[in-house]
């Protein structure tokens, strides 16, 4: 869902320039830099930004300023961590918003909810998973590529339709008719595609995902 500037307050506006400035403080802060010294790592950075930005600059609207499109956000954040998955995604929609698909003063706002909230749920998920449960490939591939992919497809959208609702931007109706009952529809191909794409990348490239290794996944199971 990417947000236009027209109807949205200055609060919305503010409230989500300041989360959005917070989450990037906090992943150029913390990110692990050393991870992608080498041109390999960074060409798969560039690549997947690239990705992330020709998928959010398209996909299904349905009028009246309402689209869906897919977010990928399990699978950036399994080949990235959170704070590398949060710069790729601000650089992907930097890129749509200059490309006139999003608004400049709603970027903070559309950052946080395509990007923040679905990359910690995620990584959330990731954490808990590794904390709790068997380290084996498949809950590695079934709980954090599809099921969390899913998940944090639901929350953003209900975001979205809650910023949307509270904001005067969409009317109840036309949230209840045109925006909400697809957000369960959405989870299904968000989850089989960031699911696929994962399964992918352990069996052939395990390197470019950064939360997955042979040792404790696979070795001795």
């Amino acid at each position: 869902m990417n947000l236009q500037d027209a109807g949205l307050a200055w609060g919305w506006l503010a409230g989500g320039g300041l989360l959005c400035a917070a989450a990037l403080f906090w992943a150029v802060r913390t990110a692990p830099w050393y991870k992608i010294q080498d041109k390999e790592a960074q060409h798969v950075f560039l690549g997947m930004t690239v990705i992330v930005l020709l998928l959010w600059n398209s996909g299904a609207s349905l009028g009246g300023g309402i689209t869906f499109h897919l977010l990928l956000a399990a699978l950036t954040t399994l080949m990235f961590g959170a704070q590398f998955a949060i710069l790729c995604m601000s650089v992907a929609l930097l890129g749509v918003t200059i490309l006139g698909n999003a608004g400049w003063m709603a970027y903070g706002l559309n950052m946080v909810m395509m990007g923040v909230v679905p990359i910690l749920i995620v990584w959330w998920i990731a954490i808990l998973a590794y904390k709790y449960l068997d380290r084996n490939f498949f809950v590695f591939v079934l709980l954090n590529g599809f099921f969390a992919a899913g998940i944090s497809s639901v929350v953003s959208l209900l975001v979205a339709a809650a910023v949307m609702g509270f904001s005067g931007v969409q009317s109840l109706e036309t949230l209840e008719r045109s925006f909400i009952p697809y957000i369960p529809l959405m989870a299904i191909p968000e989850g089989f595609v960031n699911g696929m794409l994962i399964l992918a990348l352990v069996l052939m490239k395990p390197e470019w995902v950064s939360c997955f290794t042979d040792e404790q996944y696979l070795n001795g199971k």
